[in-house]
């Protein structure tokens, strides 16, 4: 028998990765190939018995009580690594699937959930861009090439997404990226500011609340090296809350060495920890101008602080991908599952 199984999820206009390619690639890392199998929810109708120590089973999902009856494990784990803020059971199978599991993964926690089930954190995806640009940048300091000069005080580029608004009118809602890229405006006209938000992800609800964005919309993509490069050079990184509170921008900006000024992240938690007390928090509704200049003042008074996150980060991550060298993490994702 296998030590992991893992049911892929169905959700539909997301990748391989969301609906559970990304599990088993963390998986296979730590626990080798041969101990993780997957296969996707029709494989159990098909008559075979399919188990493992451990099946993790992706949301959402169309099995019912005749397919957990076929499935042979010592403990069940529920998981999505969508950015909803709620699983994604349905009002079919939720109370069967809080009754056969005890614990449900997603890409962070938030301490003032209450779905019926302990909430624990899934991997989320890495990727080589990261590694790579970090790679060149030592190649480039082994060289004797000087260290990036910062032209940027702040750097935000993401998308004009925000948090599901549920069942309230989206229009209503307020976006907190659009909201601190609008108030740089006025109050923030002394700092210099690279970025802006991504063409093409301007919802109708978000152009009827805000207006014309169109001086705050990049009308060419960014590659990601021209991002990371721009990152290097700035001062403090703006990781607002989109559809999720966290974001790779978190993770990037520490390796970059900028200061991060953030979404309030003290009642998230993620599986790749964020060093809380070396981030400027910002509560909902409360301006952000002064958190940046509060993460500048950081930067002159406690520059020790950049190399401090950077080495908590490190802890868990190998230049920026998972590795079996950084066992801290597996022990982590290990140990918040049931006994």
């Amino acid at each position: 028998m296998k030590r992991f199984l893992v049911v892929m999820g169905e959700l539909p206009g997301h990748g391989r990765g969301v609906q559970g390619r990304t599990l088993v690639q963390f998986l296979r890392t730590y626990a080798g190939r041969g101990a993780v199998a997957a296969c996707s929810a029709a494989d159990l109708d098909r008559g075979r018995p399919l188990g493992a120590d451990t099946v993790f089973l992706g949301l959402p999902s169309p099995v019912t009580e005749r397919h957990l009856a076929g499935l042979r494990c010592r403990r069940l784990v529920l998981f999505d690594l969508s950015d909803w803020h709620h699983p994604l059971w349905t009002d079919a199978n939720r109370d069967l699937l809080r009754g056969a599991s005890s614990l449900y993964l997603k890409a962070w926690t938030d301490a003032r959930w209450d779905h019926g089930i302990r909430m624990g954190y899934a991997p989320i995806r890495r990727y080589g861009k990261l590694r790579l640009a970090l790679a060149l940048g030592s190649l480039r300091a082994a060289l004797g090439f000087p260290p990036p000069v910062h032209r940027h005080d702040v750097l935000f580029l993401g998308a004009a997404t925000g948090r599901d608004p549920g069942l309230a009118d989206p229009v209503t809602v307020p976006n907190q990226r659009i909201e601190w890229l609008l108030e740089l405006t006025p109050r923030g006209e002394h700092l210099d500011t690279w970025g802006g938000l991504l063409g093409g992800t301007l919802a109708p609800h978000v152009v009827q609340r805000y207006g014309d964005l169109s001086r705050y919309t990049l009308k060419e993509k960014v590659p990601f090296r021209k991002y990371f490069r721009a990152l290097r050079q700035s001062r403090v990184a703006l990781t607002p809350e989109g559809n999720a509170p966290w974001s790779y921008r978190h993770y990037e900006a520490i390796y970059a060495r900028a200061m991060i000024v953030t979404s309030d992240f003290h009642p998230i938690d993620t599986l790749i920890p964020l060093p809380k007390g070396g981030m400027v928090h910002v509560a909902p509704g409360q301006a952000v101008v002064p958190a940046i200049e509060e993460a500048l003042r950081w930067r002159r008074e406690r520059p020790e602080l950049l190399e401090e996150n950077l080495r908590f980060l490190e802890r868990y991550l190998d230049r920026g991908m998972y590795s079996g060298r950084r066992p801290e993490l597996w022990e982590r994702f290990i140990a918040q599952l049931p006994r």
